[in-house]
């Protein structure tokens, strides 16, 4: 009906479209408002003019069934190439799979014949070809094989072409003593390379796939082994096909089909020149080369549509979509003959169907002409329900933005609530770090105010020398408070740096340097191996620093409740990571927590004496360096942390 009257521009002009990014453009619910009305006016208007010309009667009606037939009859070519494209495509997917079921069949045997050349046992025939004992048991390992691979046959040829051994050798119709030097695969494996060759047996007259290779002393070529594929078990695969599948060489012989009247066949007729080599090869028997001549009749979406006899006994002519494959190093094409038979039958079956089709338009024709009225008052209806949809849609919109403002801001604040929490772990662990410093920093002023009184009572005594050793002790333990000082300026800082090769041995120093009075009165024995080796890893030692110091720190707290608390501490590199483990003999993980130990504000630790934030904190470190950082129980007891980091190269060699 839309062709008898054509659709008002109005009403093929799409609604406004939104911006890009998903919002509204300014006024653009009012435009699209309006241009909603004005489609509905519009189709409003189009089906009261299909009214009035069905309103005149049955001229009207009849015109319209006759248009609709002309264009019935003009789409009949569009459904018959519809449905031949359907059987091409199906073609498609089966030829693709009986190439690969093709190439799969000849990749088990390609490979053979090079294997089997280097066993000492051929070449130590060809050497000594006159000795019983070699022969036989050469005759019994070529059988062995044809029997482990499933080939047909596996025969040794000498420089002459001679069989030496066959895997038939105790058959009739053996090859021993046949001389295949006429064969193509015999001059090819003569020449130092892989032999390929599709032929008719001489003795067996069964067709197979022949693959050879020469067999070495050193430089020197002694023979040619070669294995004969059968075509049997490939040719039963081609024939549970749907089409006819079958397997033609660059001259247009049919080596391999699934039809049996296909096989050793023409594709068209053969030159001279080539039943000449065919015939020196003996490759077939050029007289009982029949061809089954392929008619090109059309194209359709580059697929050949052939006539072809579906056998040869002279059948009638069927027309089939030939899709053809090219086969790899053998040089072959794949053809695949698919009849068009069932595509037709469905696009006739269409076309009685939009026939049928048609008949139904005509009486809703005559429906349509009696209930133009109930139509319009339907749609005037539709168009007042249409206007309270999208005001409920206005408004259902504008609560579902404020909605997604409120949520902007919960988010915005949930993430500054982290980031506040996170300073706050930190400073908490710079809490128990000053704890400790406090007792290291007591210590050496106790020292240095007696070694200073010392001083100035040999300095009255005018003993310079013992007062210089005091002055000496005196600066030694300055020095020390001074790199205690630096290392927790350094660890309060917010780090700034970037990741670079570091020394994990200057990292360790100041770690456990923040950490020796917990360890100390933990009495925590602490072992630390593989750091003799200087390792060097991409990170920042500041934040790296505070990933060791938290899981040492972790461990020193596991350890609290054992009798002997020991920590150890492996450096391990590998290819081109860096392993940093740290194992304590503590009361481990529990396995139902051990995939939370990560999460921010999870911890096992007792109410005030952590936030959670540790791991965290660590986790988030360890994977800006690219790196990763994981858990484990040990069964024995105690838990493992393990970071794993790249490793670097040492400053002075980068330099280097």
């Amino acid at each position: 009906l839309g062709i008898v009257f054509p659709l008002p521009p109005t009403v093929r002009t799409s609604a406004p479209r939104n911006h890009p990014c998903g919002a509204p453009q300014p006024g653009g619910e009012k435009r699209l408002r309006l241009a909603r009305r004005m489609r509905i006016m519009a189709t409003m208007t189009w089906v009261r003019n299909i009214s009035t010309a069905l309103g005149r009667g049955p001229l009207a009606v009849g015109l319209v069934l006759a248009v609709l037939i002309l264009l019935a009859l003009l789409s009949g070519p569009r459904v018959e190439r519809y449905y031949l494209s359907q059987a091409a495509e199906e073609a498609v997917e089966t030829v693709e799979l009986h190439r690969s079921q093709v190439s799969g069949w000849l990749g088990r045997y390609r490979s053979a014949p090079s294997i089997y050349a280097r066993h000492p046992k051929l070449a130590d025939l060809l050497r000594n070809p006159d000795d019983p004992v070699r022969l036989d048991a050469t005759n019994a390992l070529l059988a062995q094989w044809s029997a482990g691979t499933g080939a047909e046959q596996t025969y040794l040829l000498d420089t002459t072409g001679l069989t030496v051994a066959a895997s038939n050798w105790d058959q009739p119709g053996s090859f021993v003593g046949e001389n295949y030097g006429f064969r193509p695969y015999f001059r090819q494996a003569m020449e130092g390379r892989l032999g390929r060759y599709f032929a008719r047996g001489v003795l067996s007259g069964r067709r197979g796939y022949f693959f050879s290779h020469p067999v070495r002393d050193g430089g020197r070529i002694l023979g040619v082994i070669v294995v004969k594929v059968g075509v049997d078990e490939i040719e039963q695969v081609m024939r549970l096909s749907p089409g006819e599948v079958f397997v033609s060489d660059t001259s247009g012989v049919v080596l391999m089909a699934g039809q049996p009247a296909y096989r050793q066949t023409v594709l068209a007729e053969l030159a001279p020149s080539q039943r000449a080599r065919i015939a020196q090869d003996r490759q077939f028997d050029t007289a009982a080369l029949a061809p089954i001549p392929l008619t090109t009749v059309a194209r359709h979406d580059e697929v050949e549509i052939v006539a072809a006899r579906a056998d040869r006994a002279g059948a009638p002519t069927v027309e089939f979509l030939h899709l053809v494959r090219p086969m790899g190093p053998e040089g072959w094409l794949l053809h695949l003959l698919v009849s068009t038979e069932e595509a037709r039958r469905l696009s006739q079956a269409t076309m009685v169907s939009i026939g049928l089709s048609l008949v139904v338009i005509g009486l809703t024709s005559l429906v349509l002409w009696q209930r133009r009225r109930i139509l319009l008052d339907r749609l005037l209806a539709r168009e007042r329900e249409g206007v309270l949809l999208e005001e409920k849609v206005a408004e259902r919109t504008k609560a579902l933005s404020e909605e997604v403002l409120v949520r902007r801001a919960a988010e915005a604040e949930l993430r500054q609530t982290q980031a506040d929490l996170v300073q706050a772990g930190k400073l908490a662990v710079l809490g128990q770090m000053s704890t400790a410093l406090s007792h290291e920093f007591n210590q050496p002023l106790t020292a240095i105010r007696s070694y200073a009184e010392n001083a100035m009572a040999f300095v009255e005594r005018g003993k310079t020398g013992p007062a210089s050793e005091n002055l000496a002790r005196i600066t030694r333990l300055t020095a020390r408070m001074a790199q205690l000082s630096r290392s927790l300026s350094n660890f309060a800082r917010k780090p700034g740096e970037g990741t670079q090769s570091i020394a994990l041995n200057a990292v360790f120093d100041e770690a456990l340097s923040l950490l020796s009075g917990r360890i100390e009165r933990a009495g925590v024995a602490l072992e630390v191996e593989g750091l003799d080796r200087d390792p060097h890893v991409l990170a920042g030692s500041i934040r790296l620093q505070h990933v060791l110091m938290n899981l040492i720190g972790n461990a020193i707290d596991a350890c609290r409740e054992v009798e002997n608390p020991r920590i150890r501490v492996d450096v391990v590199p590998s290819g081109g990571t860096t392993t940093i483990a740290v194992t304590d003999n503590g009361a481990g993980i529990p396995g139902d927590v051990l995939d939370q130990v990560f999460d921010p504000f999870f911890t096992t630790k007792e109410v005030g004496e952590g936030l959670g934030l540790g791991l965290s904190i660590s986790y988030n470190i360890v994977r800006d360096f690219d790196g990763r950082i994981d858990a484990e129980s040990l069964p024995e007891g105690g838990a493992r942390f393990r970071v794993t980091l790249k490793s670097a190269e040492r400053p002075v060699k980068a330099a280097e």
